[in-house]
């Protein structure tokens, strides 16, 4: 899977990266740009959506896909933080100048030419995320680029600043719910042209893109970036992948869709080998409902008890097509069936490439169907179960899917799997969605604003974390991960405080919070200052580095209570060094036999007994000297 010729595939790759912007306000209106969580919503409103044309005087084949799922939309939200912008009841309100700066600045570090003056443009969603149908979106830099840790300078084709859309919550009976407190938050989208000719070297980009955004002032929280890639390959076509959550999927995704690409045209060729066109393929369904009636398989024969219909299409010549596999785990009858669930709402096909056994299918079930269909031997047949209405959008989805066979690699939008593989999402949007936004004026960056940020801009993460590396003797893996996680800031004022061993503070932030959250508890109940408290505490000494994970989860359930309290509380008050001499020699004399026994070994065991009476009490590594200082001293007492 790994072992492609990039070069000879002609492999290209591009990037699209959302972020949202860390505003007080939200773009087009001055509701507040935060989630609220899993609070209960105040109201909710029902909608339908219905395509419209685009500037062009086309519809967008997306879009038409999104309106055949007939999906209904209820929009959840809330009183005192939700503004009759978002229910599209009242035009936009002056675009965010904050919002704006911010994207300037991430347009200068991306070497990008600033449009001077900007025009909102309205972007058409169907899925129901946008309640008014349309996005607003401006382009605010083109032409900028960023460079590659082998010097390779990919181009930055347009940054746009835009609205952030609703955010789904479920989707019950072809009904999506959405709560709109995440509609209209400020965010960028950096697109990438073509560039890229390898998956690490896309798997880079997405990194030192995301690096360069997160050094700006942007939510730094789950979800608030987002990652998408077009592929395309010289025999195949452009493909864009969704929701590309991770940066260690994307060498994955890459590989598997060039595989999927690949044998798409391998079953284009083996179907002109075998001479079949579109004029074989089947016009119509055929109703196998009386037929299977009495079917062995439940899963039919059940259905057709509950009222639904079998319709069943014959295609001639086509034996292992529906069986091949494009990806791991992945065979073209899994690309029909996703298109057929996506759309339709019905849950899959069934054909003759499977074992039909795994569905309870007897040897006359099968024979009849045959019959009934005209299928032969080097035919393939498929099933589909479900609503009248259900299997006659579904019968218009297999045979368009089929035809589109013959051309190999259709142009679609599919979204990203945790296992590397891929499923239908749409077809792939295009310009016929983009028109101007009427309700907008347009929006001047001048040359004084630009000057200003261009003299204020930070330094490349890349050089920050070479530097920090450096400076602080520590790992470069470690100096990302801090970027990533948006602890740098804090790292720095945490290491001012308590620059002894830069190595604790990393530890903390990083490894113990991962712990801590991974156990259940509320780490984000521990704040900045919380963080600077406790290595203020390390620093005077009155607490051990030990007592820190052990404040954090006692903050992390009890966030009223203050460190001082935290403190006092897991009976933390510091040791003296004179109580510490006492305790330890009282011990080594409880331990005599021990210490006689193995001399300098006895250290661990020692040791273990002392620090479950001081653990936080007092930094371990002065425990330990002294525990050293006196069991030597005893030992040369003794001989």
């Amino acid at each position: 899977m790994d072992n492609f010729d990039y070069e000879e595939l002609g492999l290209k790759c591009g990037l699209e990266i959302h972020q949202q912007l860390d505003t007080e306000t939200k773009l087009f209106c001055r509701c507040p740009s935060t989630l609220q969580g899993t609070r209960t919503p105040d109201f909710t409103t029902k909608r339908y959506m219905r395509p419209v044309l685009g500037e062009m005087g086309t519809f967008d084949k997306a879009m038409l896909t999104e309106y055949k799922k007939g999906k209904t939309i209820i929009y959840e939200g809330y009183n005192d933080v939700i503004c009759t912008y978002e229910l599209d009841d009242t035009p936009p309100f002056s675009c965010n100048d904050e919002a704006r700066n911010i994207a300037l600045q991430i347009a200068l570090l991306l070497n990008a030419n600033i449009i001077e003056e900007m025009h909102v443009s309205r972007k058409n969603y169907l899925d129901g995320s946008v309640p008014c149908g349309f996005q607003r979106t401006m382009i605010l830099g083109t032409d900028g680029y960023i460079q590659l840790n082998n010097d390779k300078k990919v181009r930055i084709d347009i940054l746009s600043l835009e609205e952030e859309a609703a955010r789904r919550i479920k989707t019950e009976n072809k009904t999506n719910y959405y709560r709109l407190d995440r509609l209209g938050i400020p965010l960028v989208e950096v697109t990438t042209k073509p560039d890229i000719n390898t998956p690490e070297e896309c798997r880079e980009c997405a990194e030192r893109i995301g690096l360069l955004l997160w050094i700006t002032n942007v939510k730094k929280v789950l979800g608030s970036i987002r990652q998408d890639i077009n592929v395309s390959i010289k025999s195949g076509t452009r493909i864009e992948i969704k929701g590309v959550q991770k940066l260690s999927w994307i060498p994955l995704l890459i590989n598997q869709e060039i595989s999927r690409q690949l044998h798409l045209v391998e079953i284009r060729e083996e179907l002109k080998k075998r001479k079949i066109n579109e004029d074989n393929l089947p016009q119509e369904p055929v109703d196998l409902t009386n037929i299977l009636a009495k079917s062995k398989s439940k899963f039919i024969s059940n259905g057709i008890k509950s009222g639904k219909k079998v319709y069943g299409f014959n295609f001639k010549g086509f034996k292992d097509i529906f069986g091949k596999e494009l990806m791991e785990n992945y065979r073209f009858g899994t690309e029909v069936s996703s298109k057929v669930k996506v759309i339709s709402g019905l849950k899959g096909i069934i054909h003759s490439d499977e074992k039909l056994e795994n569905y309870n299918f007897s040897k006359d079930d099968v024979k009849n169907v045959k019959d009934k269909l005209d299928s032969k031997e080097g035919d393939c047949f498929v099933l589909i179960l479900g609503s009248v209405k259900e299997l006659n959008k579904a019968s218009d989805i297999i045979i368009d899917r089929i035809e589109l066979a013959f051309k190999g690699v259709p142009p679609e939008t599919r979204k990203a799997l945790e296992n590397g593989t891929t499923e239908f999402l749409r077809e792939l949007h295009g310009g016929a969605r983009l028109y101007p936004d009427t309700d907008s004026q347009a929006i001047m960056n001048t040359d004084e604003e630009i000057k200003k940020i261009q003299n204020n801009l930070p330094n490349y993460p890349w050089e920050i974390i070479e530097n920090y590396a450096i400076k602080y003797n520590i790992e470069e893996s470690s100096v990302k991960e801090l970027i990533f996680e948006g602890k740098l800031t804090l790292f720095e004022s945490l290491i001012e405080i308590y620059p002894k061993k830069p190595s604790i503070v990393i530890n903390t932030l990083l490894n113990k919070a991962k712990a801590i959250k991974r156990e259940g508890k509320e780490i984000e109940n521990v704040t900045d200052e919380d963080y600077k408290k406790i290595f203020l505490e390390l620093k005077n000494k009155k607490i051990g580095k030990e007592a820190i994970d052990d404040i954090m989860r006692l903050k992390a359930d009890s966030p009223n209570l203050t460190i001082e309290q935290s403190i006092e509380k897991l009976n933390l008050e510091s040791l003296s060094l004179e109580d510490l001499k006492s305790l330890i020699g009282e011990v080594i004399n409880k331990n005599l036999n021990l210490v006689i026994e193995r001399e300098m070994k006895s250290m661990s065991p020692l040791m273990g007994e002392v620090m479950k009476e001081v653990r936080g009490k007092i930094d371990g590594q002065i425990v330990s000297n002294e525990l050293k200082k006196q069991l030597t001293n005893k030992l040369k007492e003794m001989k």
